[in-house]
């Protein structure tokens, strides 16, 4: 692990929540960033969202969204998360430490959050096709793709990975 990185999931606070909701992610990651709007202030205040945080200074790295909060909002859904024996989880690295091998340890501490309190679930998550940064990093986690939309999320194509 990086020197002084060990991250703590702990509950969204008001603080951690604004600053989250302007953050804004370089092209081509765009798609990430957040509008600073007050919609989505509370979204991230729903109870499904929580602050990662470095253990050693409470800094803010991260988030992690579990549940409803971490499917992707498309159209008519299907039953692309209809399987009840996943937990969903989402998260995002705070843009300034995006490719700076960091995220992996962001990804340990959302896996290690959900298999606590779902112990039994299999993880789930959805990522953009062509992140392809990120697909990689997941596949290196031990995530298998389950699935593949042909247009997700801002017409782009997305995989559904599973980790058992």
């Amino acid at each position: 692990m990086h020197q002084d990185i060990d991250f703590i999931v702990c509950d969204m606070t008001e603080t951690y929540a604004r600053d989250i909701s302007n953050w804004r992610y370089p092209s081509p990651y765009e798609n990430y960033s957040f509008a600073g709007n007050e919609a989505e202030y509370l979204d991230i205040m729903n109870g499904l969202h929580f602050a990662v945080v470095n253990r050693f200074n409470n800094e803010l790295y991260g988030f992690v969204a579990l549940g409803p909060s971490a499917q992707i909002r498309i159209g008519n859904k299907g039953k692309i998360y209809d399987d009840e024996s996943y937990t969903d989880i989402a998260f995002g690295l705070r843009p300034d430490l995006c490719g700076k091998g960091i995220g992996k340890y962001l990804v340990l501490a959302a896996i290690e959050f959900a298999k606590k309190h779902f112990p039994d679930d299999g993880i789930r998550l959805t990522a953009e096709a062509d992140n392809l940064r990120a697909v990689k990093l997941y596949t290196k986690m031990g995530f298998k793709k389950i699935k593949t939309l042909k247009k997700g999320l801002f017409g782009k194509k997305l995989v559904i990975m599973a980790l058992e």
